[in-house]
């Protein structure tokens, strides 16, 4: 298993310009077809081995890379490797089938040629990431909010969500906030079917935390700290 280093390497090009995948994530109802562009913004021809891996998110909301698993996916890349000129775009396409749904996988990226302000070579990894969601979409019944807690000598929300479902969704944008002040964000996630997500939120705002909204595709959820009005 592998932790997707993608900020750590985007910073140590970032002198010399970026390397980047576009989209960085996609859903698809049931089996995926589509593509995704890489760009090369450096001055170097960049070398790139594609590979289909499987992952999955730990509740901290780390992605981990794992083996795909064949007996029940199958991908299908339109390359395996090529090169990308400087300032230049390659675009990739591919298939992707499951024998049930969720599934989820992504497409890893290396990339390898450019070299920092001092010379050092270094190779990137950037992940195009893929979820195939199942027939009836995750619903507001199946998310609990376990915890909406606020660490004031921290400054920092903490928050424990919980997908009690069979089904995989997407929290498009959360966010806290005191009433009639400006929402501090949170981001957004996946839920994976039971599973847990915990969430920490840095708290700038001398009041204290009172409102939690995560926006799914097709409902949000509120939650109101508890002791708060």
């Amino acid at each position: 298993m592998r932790l997707v280093p993608i900020l750590l390497v985007l910073g140590l090009v970032r002198p010399l310009g970026a390397q980047t995948v576009r989209p960085a994530v996609v859903e698809y109802s049931g089996q995926a077809r589509g593509k995704f562009d890489l760009v090369n913004e450096t001055l170097f021809p960049l070398t790139v081995v594609l590979e289909a891996r499987g992952f999955h998110v730990e509740p901290n909301g780390n992605l981990v890379e794992e083996p795909l698993d064949t007996t029940r996916m199958q991908v299908k890349l339109s390359a395996m490797s090529f090169r990308i000129p400087p300032r230049a775009t390659y675009a990739v396409s591919y298939e992707a089938t499951a024998k049930s749904f969720p599934a989820w996988f992504l497409v890893s990226s290396a990339l390898s040629g450019a070299r920092t302000q001092t010379g050092l070579n270094v190779r990137i990894e950037l992940p195009h990431v893929v979820y195939m969601l199942q027939p009836q979409p995750l619903r507001r019944g199946d998310v609990v909010v376990r915890a909406f807690e606020f660490d004031s000598a921290a400054k920092r929300v903490h928050v424990e969500l919980e997908n009690t479902s069979q089904s995989l969704g997407r929290v498009l944008s959360s966010e806290v906030s005191v009433d009639g002040k400006k929402p501090i964000p949170g981001g957004a996630f996946p839920l994976f079917p039971e599973s847990h997500r915990s969430l920490e939120i840095p708290w700038s705002d001398d009041a204290t935390p009172e409102k939690l909204v995560l926006r799914f595709a097709n409902f949000t959820v509120e939650e109101r700290r508890k002791g708060a009005n």
